[in-house]
């Protein structure tokens, strides 16, 4: 992207004129390039992967469809969720439910999946009577990584899944409930480049299907090893080099399957923000410049538009369109009455001006839905 002159093709300044600012704006190219790029890496590793897109990352409708329509599965996390799953084609089989603590309310829209990740024991007693979909337990490895404390997912402090010495007794009961289609899943945190955690998690789970189902002397289904898969925030971050990671996840698949005799078993995975993360711009304009001990760049979004920076201090790259060159630091921050209104501090900038156009980039995971 040339100083953000244009997006997907389209002239920044036209965008701008056609629906003032602040503004989220989405290459859906660059959506269907990384989708296609996922499934591509892992299915050449390992045949039997099944892609789920995770709705959370980005539920925008449009974007959903366009993900479903290259043959991309959903995994939803709330009742809206499958419901725009639902409008966007995705047929039940491909739909997935990986929510928390639901109520039973929120298990009669997770039926309309063809697969339930429960993340307790106790939540078996709120599925509705008849459901006929596989059944899976999210198991909690009793360690987590991710790129900021707050999107660490695993661990004996997250509030997600049971722990490995529970997940039999929790089998055994959906057992003696009559299921007998089982999956098994994890998810230790978001936003890792590295591909040793993903064939880490992986042998985690294989050794937990093996503690946990077999016993039963029923097989599993799937092993579904969440998401979390990364993207760079910073020039200096590596990307995560997806052809390794599914490398490693396949050897693991095959250890697993020599010692179980489950050689085609499915894999299943649940990528968000590798698919929409990089695709996504969030459109700004400045509204004042204030020169004093520091300069402060004022925006006319706030972190009520992108939460993320106060709420874990993620950072955004930020440019300025038609302008490349910093002139010295500068912190750039909205126009709410709170001193965690800001962006990002002290990060190089061009002389700008009221009306300049500011663009953040990588905004399509977990930054329009997290806007209030």
């Amino acid at each position: 992207m040339e100083i953000n002159a244009t997006i997907g093709g389209c002239a920044v300044s036209d965008l701008v004129q056609a629906f003032g600012t602040p503004f989220y704006c989405y290459d859906a190219g660059k959506v269907r390039e990384n989708a296609r790029r996922i499934r591509e890496s892992f299915q050449k590793a390992w045949p039997d992967t099944a892609v789920f897109y995770a709705i959370k990352a980005n539920p925008h409708p449009r974007l959903v469809s366009l993900i479903t329509a290259d043959g991309i599965g959903a995994d939803c996390a709330a009742p809206l969720e499958v419901l725009i799953a639902e409008r966007a084609a995705n047929p039940r089989e491909r739909r997935m439910y990986t929510g928390n603590y639901e109520s039973r309310d929120d298990f009669v829209a997770a039926a309309r999946c063809g697969a339930i990740n429960l993340d307790d024991i106790g939540a078996l007693e709120r599925l509705p009577v008849g459901y006929d979909g596989i059944l899976s337990f999210r198991i909690n490895p009793g360690t987590g990584r991710g790129s900021h404390p707050g999107i660490v997912t695993g661990g004996p402090d997250a509030k997600f899944g049971i722990p490995l010495e529970a997940a039999p007794d929790a089998y055994r009961r959906a057992y003696e409930r009559g299921f007998r289609r089982f999956g098994i899943h994890l998810m230790a945190g978001s936003n890792n480049r590295e591909a040793a955690f993903f064939a880490a998690m992986t042998r985690f789970l294989c050794d937990a299907a093996a503690t946990a189902i077999l016993p039963l002397e029923v097989k599993p289904l799937y092993l579904d090893i969440g998401g979390g898969f990364g993207i760079p925030y910073r020039d200096e971050e590596a990307p995560l080099d997806l052809a390794k990671t599914a490398f490693l996840v396949a050897q693991e698949m095959r250890a697993f399957g020599a010692r179980s005799g489950l050689e085609k078993l499915t894999l299943r995975i649940e990528p968000g923000r590798a698919i929409v993360g990089d695709a996504g711009y969030l459109v700004t304009r400045v509204t004042a410049v204030k020169e004093g001990t520091r300069r402060f760049v004022g925006l006319d979004a706030g972190m009520n538009t992108l939460l993320r920076p106060a709420l874990y201090g993620a950072f955004h790259r930020a440019e300025v369109v038609g302008k490349e060159h910093p002139i010295g630091p500068a912190a750039l921050c909205g126009r709410l009455c709170e001193n965690t209104d800001i962006f990002v501090n002290d990060i190089p900038f061009p002389a700008v001006a009221e009306g300049d156009i500011v663009v953040f980039r990588d905004c399509g995971a977990y930054c329009a839905t997290k806007a209030f």
